[in-house]
């Protein structure tokens, strides 16, 4: 038996009206495939049998008891605090973010603790995930999904899909080839030309 740790990129969804799911669902579909979603709610067999026709992982935890937390990372008070600091501090210093200088290729999948700067595009079928702050001067045309406080893109493509701070972006809100700020504040996402 092998038995490994590993981390899910995952949506919470919660089913008030089935046909506003329907809708949400096709909609977004290429960009759910890619994540496991726990559906929660007004969940039914049709539900049911349309995301397993699209291939799509998922449980039904409307009858579960799990606790759905929104927990940032956070140095815990411990006997090593001054130890942990200095060790977080030390790789703060060595690496404050990465950059790549090139366009991120189609079937290539990066993951990052680091704000991200790209100076190419995000090809169809690239995949950039952060948890910080990410910034593309290129055209997104794969999947980019940001959890940082900010993100600064150029445009989305046809093939290009956006999820920030766990918000599926609609593309048509985007201006194609302007430089835009996108931030999230008290719920709210807000759109700016730089």
């Amino acid at each position: 038996m092998t038995v490994k740790q590993k981390n899910l990129r995952v949506f919470h969804i919660n089913i008030e009206k089935k046909e506003n799911f329907f809708d949400y669902f096709e909609k977004n579909k290429i960009i759910l495939k890619e994540f496991f979603l726990l559906i929660d709610g007004e969940v039914d067999e049709q539900i049911c049998d349309i995301l397993e026709k699209d291939g799509v992982c998922f449980k039904d935890i409307s009858k579960c008891n799990l606790r759905l937390l929104n927990v940032k990372r956070e140095i815990v008070e411990t006997e090593n605090q001054e130890e942990i600091k200095e060790k977080v501090l030390e790789n703060l210093v060595k690496e404050k973010l990465k950059i790549y200088e090139r366009p991120i290729r189609s079937g290539e999948e990066i993951n990052e603790d680091l704000p991200v700067v790209v100076f190419g595009r995000i090809n169809s079928g690239a995949k950039l995930f952060s948890s910080q702050s990410v910034s593309i001067y290129g055209i997104i045309d794969g999947l980019v999904q940001c959890d940082g406080d900010y993100i600064v893109l150029n445009g989305i493509g046809q093939a290009g899909n956006l999820i920030f701070n766990g918000e599926i972006i609609d593309k048509d809100t985007l201006k194609k080839g302007l430089l835009q700020k996108i931030t999230h504040k008290n719920g709210v996402i807000k759109i700016k030309e730089i």
